[in-house]
């Protein structure tokens, strides 16, 4: 057996190896994701979840990213969203309100918006574009022609839901803790060239609870959007477009999901096929239905939006 190659073959063995170690280096090197029990990181890097690796925002291995059939309407701006959990655990279908996740589970949402090309991605300038975030295959958020701005966490402990919000730097490079929040300058540009300046505003982690606390009485953190009828869509995974729920129960991440066509599901907003009354109320129930529900903080007004209880 030829354990190393002939001194006529050297040079281009050497080719070969500066070669691997380039396209290696390439690669996002990922640590596991670190599930932190108690304490809260200062750097968003320190969970291992996403990296920004060139001009992409990666994900870790087992980190998966998802939609929403209507998203919550942010000031324009467009969600990566990613949960993970620890391995051998799964989620539980629940047909009205969000699943129940297991202890170690991680759900993060970052915030960007698209800039105009040139004008760099720590200008202030931002585009008002309420297309759709695009699909994130396994290389990540493309960052060519885009400025994050936070990126918040819910990470499931022993004692509940914790949400830490995480600003990102002017480098663009990591984001840092901000648990008393955080207010970015920014200017909207609109399509017809239009500006408007604004104060985005990051919430800090008491005000997190304004929306995540659906239950008045209880003040118990929850997520929002992972519900079934949120989930229920298709989304493009590097391995083929499938259903988000089916590809979760697949992976093993969630049991008890029932036949497809017993799962609710609300319409996509922006879908001109779907009926303008669907339509409403799902863009209601995402926005205004966590406030507005029989338990919510709204409830005194007597206006339910919740699409579960209506």
């Amino acid at each position: 057996m030829r354990l190393l190659p002939k001194v006529r073959d050297f040079g281009r063995w050497s080719v070969l190896c500066l070669l691997a170690a380039a396209i290696a280096g390439c690669a996002p090197t990922f640590a596991p994701v670190a599930f932190h029990a108690q304490d809260n990181p200062g750097q968003l890097s320190d969970w291992h979840l996403l990296q920004v690796n060139g001009d992409h925002l990666a994900l870790n291995a087992g980190v998966f990213a998802y939609d929403l059939n209507t998203p919550l309407f942010s000031d324009y701006a467009h969600k990566l969203r990613t949960i993970w959990m620890p391995k051998g655990t799964v989620a539980h279908y629940d047909a009205e309100r969000s699943f129940d996740f297991p202890v170690g589970t991680i759900i993060s949402k970052t915030f960007y918006y698209p800039v105009p090309a040139g004008d760099g991605k720590d200008g202030r300038i931002v585009l008002a574009d309420d297309t759709r975030s695009p699909p994130i295959a396994s290389a990540g958020l493309s960052l060519n022609n885009v400025r994050l701005i936070e990126t918040r966490l819910l990470v499931r402990r022993k004692d509940g839901w914790t949400t830490l919000p995480y600003v990102w730097n002017r480098e663009q490079t990591d984001a840092v803790l901000s648990r008393e929040g955080d207010e970015v300058a920014l200017t909207l540009q609109r399509e017809g060239g239009e500006r408007d300046d604004f104060t985005y505003v990051v919430p800090n982690v008491n005000q997190c609870a304004g929306c995540h606390a659906t239950d008045n009485k209880t003040r118990v953190i929850v997520p929002i959007g992972l519900k079934a009828r949120h989930l229920n869509r298709d989304y493009a995974y590097e391995a083929g477009v499938e259903n988000q729920l089916r590809h979760l129960a697949n992976l093993g991440y969630l049991d008890g999901l029932p036949a497809s066509a017993s799962v609710p599901r609300n319409a996509d907003w922006q879908d001109p096929t779907q009926p303008l009354e669907r339509r409403a109320r799902a863009y209601l129930d995402i926005n205004c239905g966590h406030c507005h529900n029989p338990k919510g903080p709204a409830n005194t007004s007597g206006l339910t939006l919740d699409i579960a209880t209506v």
